[in-house]
């Protein structure tokens, strides 16, 4: 009789924490496979400061080869603003990646960050400083770069 009971409580046992494990599989694999709706966070980010007050253009799927370095056959949709002239270094950018290529994207994207921080390394210290403090990852496929004063806060739109 005891040794009915012990099984059974072993099967319960071996049983719960098979559940458990494909809880935190499948809800790690969610998190992951998050999708963001760019545009309504680009349309956050522009309206927040500081880049509802300076002046900005649009950052195109175009512009991703030529000025950015990343390869667009990689890419769905880009979201971003950036200065549009050289006395402010704040700029944002959301790369929503086709399927399986966001790191390659990303890696791209750092390239430019780190080409950027360099020709900001010998101008104005203070847009440096933003540029050194730039936040940057990746959230499902979506790639994404800030550089501004409040860059933590808006990185939270994105994270959270």
């Amino acid at each position: 009789m005891k040794k009915n009971i012990l099984i059974s409580i072993i099967v319960i046992l071996v049983i719960a924490i098979l559940i458990l494990g494909a809880y935190f599989i499948f809800s790690n694999k969610k998190e992951e496979e998050k999708t963001l709706d760019i545009d309504a966070i680009g349309q956050t980010f522009s309206n927040t400061n500081p880049f509802n007050e300076m002046s900005t253009i649009d950052i195109t799927i175009e512009q991703l080869d030529s000025v950015y370095g990343i390869n667009t056959e990689n890419v769905e949709k880009v979201v971003g603003k950036m200065p549009m002239m050289n006395v402010q270094a704040s700029m944002y950018i959301l790369i929503q990646a086709k399927d399986g290529t966001a790191d390659t994207v990303k890696a791209e994207l750092d390239k430019y960050a780190k080409q950027y921080e360099e020709q900001w390394s010998m101008y104005l210290p203070e847009q440096y400083e933003l540029v050194q403090n730039r936040r940057m990852g990746i959230v499902g496929n979506t790639v994404y770069m800030i550089i501004a004063e409040n860059a933590e806060t808006l990185e939270q739109e994105i994270t959270k």
